[in-house]
């Protein structure tokens, strides 16, 4: 027997997974507070878990079961039954993730379980719509790729919450703590980047010192929510593609974000692929004459906005996904959309914020940069003779080979590729995490080349080439896998006697020389220098014509006068020396350097020489020596 469903009905029905969201407000409100409680009374993380549940399943069974699916009758007993077994399921995963977090340092967290209760909220509606009242069965089959990629970025930020970061973003969250002590970026620390970065990273740090988390722990859940951000854009953009190729896009995006950029995770290069992995997808739709709404496309170009703004190198980016559209639409080409208005603006209010909020980058560190930044310049063929490089060459054979299957969406990833190319060698540096965005880039983009419902013979063909090209940048990651610092057993075993909390620095180029062993190890950081890079530039000249330019000369007394200023403040008990025999300069007397300055003559005199790791010596303070004399202004360290 058939019913007609009156307008109303339908309306309803459209509505039951609002009601389903709204009854797990209430539920994940209830619950969240009983465990809150729980936790405040001490009774610990299992019983207070155990006890949040319990109230919000019988809160959630009950509005569900009358207000959202409407379900009454005989099979009512079955539905109970149904529903306890799929909150077994979902609270499992839950349990397994405050497990995890309870394992690794982290027990007791309120953040771990309002993370948790995220997952078994996702794993719930999906059991509860298709399995205890049978009526999302549909829903389920065409949004199971999204369901699929909910799941997998939880999994990622557990296996991740304590992975090790680079001593870039270690350094990064550093100086965010120092501003929020009060310290005044470019002035009080010298940094050579924009301030963009560090502006992000403040508000991660303020949230881990409030809720009592690592910094790492902070960092990795900050970027896990930006590619969750990232992702939902993206499938927002594709409703209309099968499941199949929307489980090929996203899983595609989430590898790129996830696994490619793993041994530098959280770096500025990782953060634009983020930013721009979505923007590609607007850029295609746009192309293919697909309306996008204005609310998407502001989010979309927010996004992007964060990323592109980091460094000025990474515009090339979207410039030349522009200039594709206006060769694509021509006549129908709009410059002014939601996405470009939100990039113009951003742009526009960064320019104003930084001469009003930090002067001091353009008045002291260009002129830094102008002046030594070369020293760190690597030649062409030292840029070209990477991996990452191969990987290029070998995707834009692929792209040139199958240029007429190219879908929209590949071409945008591949332009956008380009562009960041050019980004790595207009750099000229040849970092590895230079070549994050590209090769992210270039995988998402061959795997939008799949076409898995084309059955010929040269389809198959077409994408056994792309998946073994496409593995390439993923078998790289896995095998250099997350960060490592190879300088760390030396280091600490030259810090062996160093207490956490003491002052400990490293006259050396190269950061990663001691950082992050310096944050590991909860060891203050005197100097007002992450590193001093600029001395290989002065080294280099000096080999070459036995004395420094003027500009050089002048920028090498300011950096001797500010590390005796730094050495005053807080005197080390420990100084490491690193003789740059493994730097671009090569063997660099770094204390002759230094001595220059009599006043860090005299400081360093009282240094006794202890022990030599490689191609570090460790100086250790006298017993009881403080310089006679300090600076008018001493910063705190924090």
């Amino acid at each position: 027997m058939e019913h007609n469903i009156s307008p109303m009905q339908s309306s309803i029905d459209r509505l039951r997974p609002v009601r389903f969201g709204v009854v797990g407000v209430a539920n994940t409100a209830l619950g969240y507070t009983v465990i809150l409680l729980g936790l405040a009374a001490g009774l610990g993380d299992v019983a207070s878990n155990a006890l949040g549940y319990a109230a919000g399943l019988a809160l959630s069974y009950a509005l569900n079961s009358r207000w959202t699916f409407r379900r009454n009758g005989s099979a009512k007993s079955l539905a109970v039954l149904k529903y306890f077994l799929t909150f077994i399921v979902a609270y499992s995963a839950n349990l397994a993730i405050i497990l995890y977090a309870r394992t690794n340092g982290q027990g007791e967290n309120p953040a771990v379980h309002l993370v948790a209760i995220g997952i078994y909220t996702a794993l719930f509606y999906l059991g509860s719509a298709t399995f205890v009242f049978g009526s999302g069965m549909p829903t389920a089959r065409r949004y199971w790729p999204e369901g699929l990629v909910v799941i997998s970025l939880f999994v990622s930020w557990a296996l991740m919450l304590r992975m090790p970061l680079s001593h870039d973003v270690i350094w990064q969250m550093w100086i965010a703590r120092q501003l929020i002590g009060g310290a005044k970026l470019y002035v009080d620390v010298l940094e050579l980047n924009p301030p963009l970065w560090f502006w992000m990273a403040v508000p991660v740090e303020d949230i881990a010192q409030i809720l009592g988390v690592s910094t790492g722990a902070a960092v990795v859940t900050a970027v896990m929510t930006f590619i969750a951000l990232a992702l939902t854009a993206m499938a927002a953009m594709i409703p209309d593609e099968t499941a199949g190729r929307k489980a090929v896009l996203l899983s595609a995006a989430a590898v790129s974000m996830l696994l490619i950029p793993l041994a530098d995770f959280a770096q500025r290069e990782h953060l634009a692929l983020i930013g721009a992995l979505p923007y590609t997808i607007l850029i295609a739709r746009r192309a293919n004459g697909v309306a996008v709404s204005p609310r998407l496309a502001v989010a979309v170009g927010a996004l992007a906005a964060a990323g592109f703004a980091l460094k000025h190198y990474f515009l090339l980016a979207p410039l030349l996904m522009e200039l594709w559209l206006i060769f694509r639409l021509w006549r129908t080409w709009r410059p002014f959309r939601p996405e470009t208005v939100v990039l113009a603006a951003a742009a526009a209010v960064y320019a104003v914020a930084l001469l009003v909020f930090a002067p001091a980058y353009l008045r002291t560190i260009v002129p830094m940069l102008q002046t030594a930044y070369d020293g760190y310049n690597s030649r062409f063929l030292v840029q070209i003779f990477t991996p990452y490089v191969v990987i290029w060459v070998y995707a834009a054979i692929v792209f040139a080979r199958y240029r007429k299957q190219l879908s929209s969406v590949s071409i945008a990833a591949g332009l956008a590729a380009v562009g960041f190319v050019l980004a790595y060698f207009v750099q000229q540096k040849g970092f590895r995490y230079h070549a994050i965005p590209a090769t992210g880039l270039v995988f998402f983009g061959l795997c939008a080349m799949l076409e898995l419902r084309e059955r010929t013979a040269a389809a198959a063909i077409r994408g056994a080439v792309i998946v073994a090209v496409g593995s390439m940048p993923v078998l790289l990651a896995a095998y250099v896998g997350p960060y490592r610092n190879l300088n760390q057993e030396p280091i600490l075993a030259l810090l062996h006697d160093a207490k956490p909390g003491s002052p400990v620095l490293m006259l050396t180029a190269n950061p990663s020389n001691i950082w992050p062993m310096i944050e590991d190890r909860g060891f203050v950081w005197p100097s007002r220098h992450f590193a001093f890079w600029m001395t290989i530039a002065m080294a280099k000249q000096l080999k070459a014509t036995g004395h420094l330019s003027p500009a050089l000369q002048v920028l090498a007394d300011e950096v001797r006068t500010q590390t005796v200023d730094d050495l005053m403040c807080n005197p080390p008990d420990m100084i490491l020396v690193d003789d740059l025999s493994r730097s671009k300069a090569g063997a660099f007397d770094l204390v002759d350097f230094f001595s220059k300055n009599e006043d860090f003559r005299q400081i360093f005199s009282h240094y006794d020489r202890r022990q030599v790791s490689e191609n570090f010596t460790a100086y250790a303070k006298r017993e009881g020596w403080q310089p006679e004399k300090k600076p008018h202004v001493c910063r705190r360290v924090f």
